[in-house]
């Protein structure tokens, strides 16, 4: 696969130029705004560069060529050519795309440096191919364009232009701005934190890969319903793999006077929380691992089927790239009823990611981190608030 740059004017330019050139199965992979250098473009309204992703077969002037050549002899042969079929080659010298070796090399390369990146895409193919010339009303269009520079998914950039697009058409007058936030809001719903009830022992149960902050999440949870909420807290620990776990957490828990128990076996959960059964809130970390680790979903199974936990949150960094986000989803879907924990907000300027999130998972959120101070960096996710981000950025 080769990568082919259109700067245009609108979509549909980029689109007819795309068919026109590199032929109807030309794949989009990106398009953004840009502004065109030079001091006489300063006031210019900006334009759109749209990049396509494209099989140098398919083109239809190699198309052509090839029926042309299949024609004169009867044969089918390739357009490419090795050099050393110089009879063919020279006969049709100038109507043939001929390569060499290196070429063929430099064209493999490409092909394999693309496979991850056309991996991701190939499951928006058939939407995007359907959604690429859709012509949306000027304001609608605007909107679509703050959806994708906040990395919202372009299928769900496209879904919810087409939705604001067709209540302005029922409700003449509406504000597209508002309708557009409002569909939003009914994706992300209501943030659903932890609801303590008294007199009731309350298990929390922290899930997801590593490197998510999991653990420091954690601990500012414990922190806020120990230091602002006066409860009385316990800490399990099963991530005893990672280096320095058990030390860390043997820190925070002295720090909030917290008992902390470690198992290394789920058998051990029971024996721990009898340890912890005077605690209103037992607060309990896992170990995270490679989406593929089939002994690591049987044992989430069990600690699951052993502690009954009353929350689980699923970590998911803002930072995490979307196709790992699915696979990470995929994986912790064995778990039942799991809410999700946004961290490391504050690493990234763009709210799209926790919209994407919202919709892969159709899971409600409940919190998200904004840095690394214990306890101070957590907060119930204003949900209002990173709507006006993702359409007002």
């Amino acid at each position: 696969m080769q990568i082919k740059r259109y700067i245009v004017d609108n979509m549909q330019q980029a689109m007819d130029a795309a068919i026109r050139e590199l032929g109807s199965d030309a794949v989009m992979m990106n398009q953004k705004k840009i502004r065109k250098k030079g001091l006489k473009n300063l006031f210019r309204k900006p334009v759109l560069e749209v990049q396509f992703a494209y099989d140098p077969n398919q083109i239809p002037s190699v198309k052509k060529a090839k029926a042309t050549n299949k024609q004169h002899d009867g044969s089918s042969f390739s357009t490419f050519m090795h050099p050393e079929d110089k009879g063919w080659g020279d006969h049709y010298k100038g109507k043939a795309a001929i390569i060499n070796s290196e070429q063929v090399e430099q064209l493999n390369n490409r092909m394999d440096t693309f496979e991850s990146t056309l991996t991701e895409f190939l499951d928006k193919f058939s939407y995007m191919k359907r959604d690429i010339t859709y012509d949306y009303p000027e304001e609608v269009e605007k909107l679509l364009g703050k959806l994708i520079e906040s990395q919202v998914r372009d299928e769900l950039a496209h879904s919810l232009a087409k939705q604001t697009e067709k209540i302005l058409k029922e409700k003449p007058g509406a504000n597209a701005a508002e309708v557009m936030e409002h569909l939003i809001l009914e994706q992300l719903g209501r943030a659903e934190p932890i609801l303590h009830k008294k007199f009731t022992q309350q298990v929390i149960l922290f899930v997801g890969p590593t490197g998510v902050g999991k653990t420091t999440t954690l601990i500012k949870l414990a922190a806020d319903f120990y230091i602002k909420q006066k409860k009385s807290i316990g800490i399990i620990n099963a991530d005893m793999y990672r280096v320095g776990a058990k030390e860390q957490m043997e820190l925070y828990g002295d720090m909030l006077g917290a008992p902390v128990e470690f198992v290394y076996y789920a058998h051990e959960l029971e024996k721990a929380m009898e340890n912890l059964s005077d605690k209103e809130i037992i607060f309990v970390d896992t170990v995270g691992k490679s989406p593929d680790d089939e002994e690591h979903k049987k044992d989430l199974l069990e600690i699951e089927r052993i502690l009954k936990p009353q929350d689980i949150f699923l970590c998911l960094s803002a930072t995490t790239s979307y196709a790992s986000v699915k696979e990470m989803v995929d994986t912790y879907g064995i778990v039942d009823n799991y809410r999700v924990l946004i961290t490391k907000l504050d690493e990234t300027k763009y709210r799209g990611a926790v919209l994407n999130i919202s919709w892969y998972t159709q899971r409600p959120l409940a919190y998200v981190t904004t840095g690394q101070k214990v306890p101070d960096d957590i907060e119930i996710a204003d949900i209002e608030s990173l709507v006006k981000q993702i359409v007002r950025n």
